[in-house]
């Protein structure tokens, strides 16, 4: 139902739109918006720079419309009383700037076209709600949330929508008071804010709460249509009890003028939807997740230790946060730290968390797990936590959409104690609440509540940080990793894998003897071996227990052979090739394991001790299928 004001008003509207019309075009037309290029906001910029409210970088060219060009127009909006104020040049603000051009003044927001630039006769409007592109769901602080949408088409002229009044109205059991739910209530074209009003200045009659919002730029030409949306920032906190609490949101009017300066009013009591307001804890939209970080530093490095003095900033674990939905801050995290050969605490005096090279939070040991500070005594615990507190303090917040890379350090011992070569450490940091742990694992969104175990997700661990005082150590040569080549013979009945794989040896602290010999096993073998491996079914990753193997080892260079032992030297490396042949006892997948490297410390004479190469899998050989 269409209503038309009184003969006077009409009359006044369009002598307005004459008046305007006759006295000259726009110095700048209107419908410039962010992204807009071009002359004309070369020609808006130049005004803005002109009233003072635009100050272009050096280097920037006009032409563009971006968020400076925005903010000045918003600027010069307020300043010169047009509304609403949102850095979007229509038709009103059109209105003002060729008014000041001719040296008159407009009094602020015309409203109605006041450009003469609608074409047609008589015009109407349809109005037909549209859902797709608003949401049910309102977090807390979520800004310019669509929750009602509606298209309206231009019928026999041009329009130009002044105004639409909404009317929010709760259902619910929580309070009813619009202002403990939105700051905000915004009117948009697609994404560009046309209108907005504060909610406070909403007129309440019996909990409903309504307001016109004046509108700048929504001109429709005649039978196009155009996509409205009502949006609403929410306030930061929403109290619990009023969360899940539905609320309905109407277009009461759409209020429009037609080409021939009349105004008319569109009843759209019939478009309505329901939304609610929801914690960001609630709505599932957050999510913190745990991944691995620097693989140097969690597959099994080899740390060379001390026997008389400490090592420190030794980095034991590496993980990275990422963060979803929500900004967060951390304010707790448990890291479980495992040893083998000595105590946790017997091979570390103490813990630092580092994020990025920023150390953060306090570091204190729970040797039980269970809530209660330990302290930093030896002891022989073989499974300890430690427990990172007031990280929040120094402001640790992980940005929406962001993350940030952590690295858990320690300061090893010297080898003098309780602490002895070989020994190992290895962590492990899950983003979990833990129930039995009295401090938990709390990390906050950015409305302060706490995160939930279904908001957490992914876990990073670190495999035996090996502590060598003297010995040897062992890694993959780079370019080499293991080749495999198979079909050695003619006949499939009496095939075998070839496998080749070389070794890089760095004597620590002693000079070391490694006897060139290889043999397969299935169990580590140390006697009188200089590498020890597995024949490993690698469907089944099972070892091995039939078939014929052979093998040789070899010096590719480096350290001195002498009775075929390889010397290495303090400090030196060498490269040793393992070459190895398996005739299967059945048909199959396999490859080799390598197991371990034997070494001597004191003379060319059978191996007294062994380094593990671990992880297993850093140190296989391609598969190899093998017909037998």
């Amino acid at each position: 139902m269409k209503k038309f004001l009184g003969f006077s008003v009409v009359a006044v509207a369009f002598a307005l739109s004459v008046s305007f019309a006759s006295a000259a075009n726009y110095s700048i037309m209107p419908s410039l918006t962010m992204g807009s290029t071009g002359p004309e906001v070369v020609k808006l910029q130049e005004m803005l720079i002109a009233k003072g409210n635009l100050v272009l970088p050096a280097g920037v060219n006009k032409g563009y419309f971006g968020t400076l060009t925005k903010n000045a127009l918003a600027a010069f909006q307020v300043a010169n009383g047009i509304s609403p104020a949102v850095g979007y040049y229509g038709s009103v603000t059109a209105a003002k700037v060729n008014a000041m051009a001719m040296g008159g003044t407009t009094g602020g927001n015309t409203g109605g076209n006041t450009s003469g630039s609608l074409k047609g006769g008589a015009g109407d409007i349809s109005v037909t709600e549209r859902s797709s592109g608003t949401e049910d769901e309102v977090n807390e602080a979520a800004e310019e949330v669509k929750v009602l949408g509606f298209e309206i088409e231009a019928e026999g002229s041009d329009v130009e929508v002044t105004s639409v009044k909404v009317a929010f109205e709760h259902t619910g059991a929580g309070s009813d008071r619009l202002n403990r739910y939105v700051d905000e209530v915004f009117v948009m074209l697609g994404d560009d804010v046309v209108g907005s009003a504060e909610v406070d200045d909403f007129n309440e009659s019996s909990d409903v709460y309504s307001q016109s919002i004046s509108l700048d730029g929504v001109v429709i030409d005649e039978d196009d249509e155009e996509r409205l949306y009502v949006a609403v920032t929410a306030t930061n906190n929403v109290d619990t009890n009023d969360l899940s609490e539905d609320w309905d949101v109407t277009l009461d009017q759409t209020r429009f003028e037609d080409a021939t300066g009349a105004i008319m009013t569109d009843e759209t009591a019939y478009i309505t939807e329901t939304f609610t307001f929801e914690s960001l804890s609630s709505s599932g939209d957050i999510e913190l997740n745990v991944t691995e970080g620097d693989d140097s530093i969690n597959e099994s490095p080899t740390i060379s230790v001390d026997d008389s003095s400490d090592t420190n900033d030794v980095e034991i674990l590496s993980f990275k946060l990422e963060v979803e939905g929500s900004d967060v801050t951390l304010n707790t995290l448990r890291i479980d730290v495992t040893s083998a050969g000595a105590g946790v605490t017997e091979i570390a005096n103490d813990f630092r968390l580092l994020m990025g090279d920023d150390e953060v939070g306090t570091v204190a040991i729970d040797e039980d797990c269970d809530g209660d500070s330990d302290g930093f005594a030896s002891s022989s615990d073989a499974a300890i936590c430690v427990v990172v507190s007031d990280i929040d303090e120094d402001d640790v917040v992980i940005d929406a959409d962001g993350e940030e890379e952590f690295t858990l350090v320690a300061d090893i011992n010297d080898t003098e104690g309780g602490f002895t070569s070989g020994d190992t450490l290895s962590a492990n940091f899950s983003g979990q609440v833990i129930a039995a742990f009295a401090d938990g694992i709390d990390a906050d969104d950015e409305n302060g509540d706490a995160l939930t175990n279904s908001e957490f997700s992914g876990s990073a661990d670190s495999t035996s940080v090996k502590f060598i005082s003297s010995g040897v150590t062992v890694e993959l040569v780079d370019n080499g990793d293991a080749t495999a080549s198979l079909n050695l013979d003619t006949t499939s009945s009496d095939d075998q894998g070839k496998y080749v794989v070389d070794i890089e040896l760095t004597a620590v602290e002693d000079d070391v003897y490694i006897a060139l010999t290889a043999a397969s096993s299935t169990s580590a073998n140390t006697d009188n071996i200089g590498v020890a491996f597995f024949i490993e079914n690698a469907v089944t990753g099972s070892i091995v227990q039939v078939g014929t193997t052979t093998a040789t080892l070899s010096k590719v260079s480096g350290g001195t052979v002498s009775s075929n032992y390889l010397r290495i030297n303090s400090g030196q490396t060498a490269t040793v090739r393992l070459t190895a042949y398996h005739d299967s006892a059945a048909a199959g997948l396999y490859r080799v394991q390598i197991d371990s490297v034997g070494f001597n410390l004191t003379a060319n004479t059978a191996a007294n001790d062994e380094f593990d190469t671990l992880p297993a899998d850093d140190f296989e050989t391609e598969d190899v299928q093998i017909l037998n």
